[in-house]
C-alpha cells in the first residue's frame, strides 16, 4: 500500500473511531436520564447481573447511575481518546519509517533475527517495531520530535503538542495511579497540568469534550500534512 494512502486509511479509522467513542459516551449518558424519568415516572423494573449474582430494582439502579457515569463510563471513553491518539500516531511512525527505512541504516540488528526474517520486507518490520517499542516510553514531546526530525511535517504545532502531552498524562494517572496526581503527572503535564501532587484528577464535562475535540483536530491537521508530502 502506498504511503499516502496508507495515511488516509489510518486517518479514517481513527476518526471514526473517535466517532463511535463519543457516540457511545452520549448516547449511554442519555439511556441513564431516560431511566431517571422513568423512576420519576413511576415504572417498576430490576435486572440481574448472572454473572456476580447483583440484582438491582429502579431505585438502586438510579441510585448507582451517577457512579457508573462518573468512574466508568467517562473514564473509559476518555481512555479510548487517547488510545486512538497513540494509535493514530504510531500508526503514522510506522507507515513512515516503513516507506523510508534509510533513517535506520546504522541501526544494528541481531543476526538471529535476520536469519528469522529472510525477505527484506520483514527485516525492515522488525528493525522499525523495535524502534517505535522503544519510544514509546519516552515523553510525549520526544515522540513528535522524532517525527519532526523524521518527516519534518512542521506540524503540530508547541501548543498541541503541549496539551496533548497533558492529556495523555491524565490517562497515565488513570491507568496507573488511581487518579491521584504524582510528580510524574506534574512533570509530564508542565504548565498545563490541572492539580497539585497527590489530589484526584476529575474528568469534568468540559475537559471531556476538548481533549476530544484536541484529538480529533490533531488527526485531522496531520493527515492533511502527511499526505501533502508523501505525495
Amino acid at each position: 500500500m502506498l504511503l499516502r494512502e496508507e495515511i488516509l486509511r489510518l486517518s479514517s479509522h481513527s476518526l471514526t473511531a473517535l466517532d463511535e467513542s463519543h457516540d457511545y459516551y452520549t448516547f449511554t449518558k442519555r439511556v441513564w436520564r431516560f431511566v431517571d424519568r422513568a423512576v420519576r415516572e413511576g415504572r417498576e423494573f430490576s435486572f440481574r447481573n448472572m454473572n456476580t449474582g447483583t440484582r438491582v430494582d429502579q431505585h438502586l439502579l438510579l441510585e448507582r447511575s451517577q457512579r457508573y457515569e462518573a468512574r466508568y463510563l467517562t473514564s473509559s471513553s476518555f481512555q479510548h481518546f487517547v488510545s486512538v491518539f497513540e494509535d493514530y500516531l504510531f500508526g503514522l511512525l510506522r507507515a513512515w519509517l516503513t516507506a523510508y527505512p534509510a533513517s535506520l541504516s546504522k541501526k544494528q540488528i541481531e543476526f538471529g533475527t535476520l536469519l528469522r526474517a529472510g525477505q527484506v520486507e520483514l527485516v525492515v518490520r522488525s528493525v522499525v517495531d523495535k524502534e517505535l517499542n522503544e519510544l514509546k516510553y519516552e515523553r510525549v514531546a520526544d515522540w513528535f520530535a522524532y517525527l519532526e526530525k523524521l518527516a519534518r511535517l512542521g506540524c503540530p504545532n508547541p501548543e498541541t503538542i503541549e496539551q496533548l502531552a497533558e492529556i495523555k498524562a491524565t490517562r497515565d494517572i488513570l491507568v496507573h495511579n488511581q487518579g491521584i496526581a504524582n510528580a510524574t503527572y506534574i512533570s509530564k503535564s508542565g504548565a498545563l497540568g490541572r492539580c497539585r501532587e497527590g489530589e484526584e484528577l476529575t474528568l469534568p464535562e468540559t475537559y471531556h469534550r476538548a481533549s476530544w475535540q484536541t484529538i480529533q483536530a490533531f488527526v485531522q491537521d496531520m493527515t492533511a500534512v502527511a499526505v501533502s508530502k508523501a505525495g
